[in-house]
């Protein structure tokens, strides 16, 4: 039984490696909702990788695109988003997204976050870092508190996506719930 308000959004955050786009797609498939991931729509927007985006222009011309992007897609109801993981280090994007829906961060230790992403797109915040799972510790501690703002912390370690899925529908059945009543 459904009883998740359609109207609100699903927002996952989290640092890169938590799970944000394959949890994302999968809930959007679970609950019958479109699925958008923020990255892949700067890159749609920009005709550019991240990576270079960040290589030919600076971080600030993507998180200026990732703004422009996130106010657009929060007007929208009843989507999944997958945001990238410092999409919330902008308070106005936060704010954004949480007017629009359920805010869920995804964790998971620097560790796992580390094997999850080695081979994997490259991500220019952690490119010529001597020490990657030290920086996804640095990153983790810079984005600690806006993470802590979410309706709900959802631990990613050792979980499948569809483990991870099943769990944010649970919660957001339970809160869904305590608002009806």
């Amino acid at each position: 039984m459904q009883i998740i308000d359609e109207a609100k959004n699903i927002v996952l955050i989290g640092l890169m490696g938590s799970g944000k786009s394959a949890i994302g797609r999968t809930i959007a498939k679970m609950l019958g909702r479109r699925f958008i991931d923020t990255d892949r729509l700067i890159e749609r927007k920009s005709g550019k990788t991240i990576t270079e985006i960040f290589a030919e222009q600076n971080e600030t011309s993507f998180r200026t695109l990732e703004k422009e992007i996130i106010k657009r897609i929060s007007q929208y109801v009843g989507i999944v988003i997958a945001t990238g993981g410092g999409a919330i280090k902008d308070p106005e994007n936060f704010n954004y997204l949480k007017q629009s829906g359920w805010i869920i961060a995804l964790y998971a230790s620097p560790e796992t976050l580390y094997k999850r992403i080695q081979g994997k797109r490259v991500r220019p915040l952690l490119l010529e870092k001597e020490d990657p799972i030290k920086a996804l510790e640095e990153i983790d501690n810079e984005r600690k508190g806006m993470y802590a703002k979410a309706d709900f912390q959802v631990d990613t370690e050792d979980k499948s996506i569809d483990e991870v899925a099943e769990e944010v529908i649970s919660l957001l059945n339970l809160k869904a719930e305590t608002i009806k009543n």
